[in-house]
């Protein structure tokens, strides 16, 4: 009986800070490649007039999301820079306060879209080599 109780606490202890094997495959850099919305394809969403120079690097004009070990993310998002938390539960990932719908990730593509938000985007990024 006592081995019973003493396995069922060791697994349990490695079971609350194992990773799941999407969080696993979470960890890195990811860029972004496409990133779509529910407009209907008759209407077109506003944009501003793109006035940079020719001499802002690529780079800069990426979107990147780099997920660490320790549950902190940092984004450049075009060239505006921030650090915060993520959180994965099930099929939710949670990024500082906003939460969007794990559609699928794996070793190359990260898939997910906005919960509850007014529109419907999906965003696409491809793992960095």
């Amino acid at each position: 009986m006592r081995i019973l109780i003493i396995l069922t606490l060791i697994f349990g202890i490695s079971s609350c800070t194992a990773q799941s094997e999407s969080e696993k495959k979470l960890i890195g850099k990811w860029i972004l490649v496409a990133e779509t919305n529910s407009f209907p394809d008759d209407i077109e969403p506003l944009t501003e007039n793109d006035s940079k120079s020719e001499s802002d690097s690529k780079t800069e004009l990426e979107t990147t999301l780099t997920f660490n070990k320790d549950k902190t993310i940092f984004i450049n998002q075009m060239g505006n820079e921030y650090d915060a938390t993520y959180k994965l539960t099930d099929s939710i990932l949670t990024i500082g306060n906003r939460n969007y719908i794990l559609i699928e990730v794996d070793k190359k593509k990260l898939i997910y879209k906005n919960k509850g938000g007014l529109f419907d985007k999906q965003y696409e990024y491809k793992k960095s080599e």
